[in-house]
């Protein structure tokens, strides 16, 4: 009888052993599947239907326009077909902020010209797009705080010591781009230079580098990216404009302008405007160091 007693009891306590094991077994397997499924504990962002937060959210989509010519902000890949740049990059934590996936934030191009146009039109939900605010943009559109303060420069080649001013460029081939705050500065500070505007920047600087014109003039930022890919080219002129850079929003919508403002200034403290400015701009010769340049930013716009 006690043997029978002893193999009961070594039966039942190898019964409770595998009990555990499955159930320790069972736990892994759902944490597995949390890992790569939703996980209920992790909260959702929710926001009113009829908000635009919400509406983007329930559309499981974001269309964003960017430059696709910019290296640095928004440049893209003629081989994977992807863009990416700090502005793409700023553009996606908009997205992770309203619950998207990073394939539900959809970039089309945007050149200056059709910015505006593109969010009166409903074509993009924001362009973030190396775009300076201005007052005659504002009664357009809404525009965040800064997000970037940059300042018209001039590209030239690296031979070129005749052009080391904006006042040099009078008299002068010059390349700008069509409906930006560039073409308008050169226009006002050397009248008297030939000035040719067209869609791109790229274009300008393949035109340049072609003969067709002797300087390109735009923000320094963007001038800097092209410097940094092509050693034949260099910047002059210092800053002589301060272009503070918004996120453009449709008219009217200052919910979702409240929303990316509230956005931009956690990053600014938080360390995430530093990270995605050193991923992109951090080593391009000149630049200042993220902290520097986050000091520069005016609070509001």
């Amino acid at each position: 009888m006690k043997l029978q007693s002893r193999f009961l009891f070594l039966l039942l306590a190898m019964v409770a052993s595998f009990a555990l094991l499955a159930t320790a077994c069972g736990g892994d397997d759902d944490d597995d599947d949390d890992d790569g499924g939703d996980d209920p504990t992790v909260a959702v962002p929710t926001y009113a239907a009829d908000s635009t937060m919400g509406k983007i959210a329930a559309a499981k989509k974001m269309t964003v326009g960017v430059k696709f010519d910019q290296p640095g902000f928004g440049l893209k890949d003629p081989t994977t077909g992807k863009v990416d740049g700090f502005d793409v990059a700023i553009a996606k934590e908009i997205g992770k902020a309203l619950g998207l996936k990073e394939e539900e934030v959809v970039f089309v191009e945007s050149i200056s010209a059709n910015r505006i146009p593109f969010l009166q039109e409903d074509k993009v939900d924001l362009v973030v797009a190396t775009m300076t605010i201005n007052e005659d943009r504002k009664k357009q559109i809404e525009f965040s705080r800064p997000y970037f303060l940059a300042g018209q420069s001039i590209l030239v080649k690296k031979d070129n010591t005749t052009i080391t001013k904006v006042e040099d460029l009078n008299g002068k081939n010059v390349c700008s781009v069509q409906g930006s705050t560039s073409e308008k500065n050169v226009q006002a500070k050397a009248p008297q230079a030939n000035l040719q505007s067209l869609t791109t920047y790229a274009a300008c600087v393949s035109g340049m580098k072609d003969g067709r014109y002797e300087a390109v003039s735009t923000d320094d930022i963007i001038l800097a990216g092209f410097a940094a890919t092509d050693s034949s080219l260099k910047l002059v002129g210092g800053q002589f404009t301060q272009e503070p850079y918004g996120i453009g929003m449709k008219l009217g919508k200052k919910d979702m302008q409240a929303f990316v403002d509230s956005l931009l200034t956690q990053w600014l403290a938080d360390g995430t405007w530093d990270r995605i400015y050193d991923q992109y701009l951090g080593k391009v010769e000149g630049l200042p160091k993220a902290a520097d340049a986050r000091a520069k930013l005016p609070p509001t716009n």
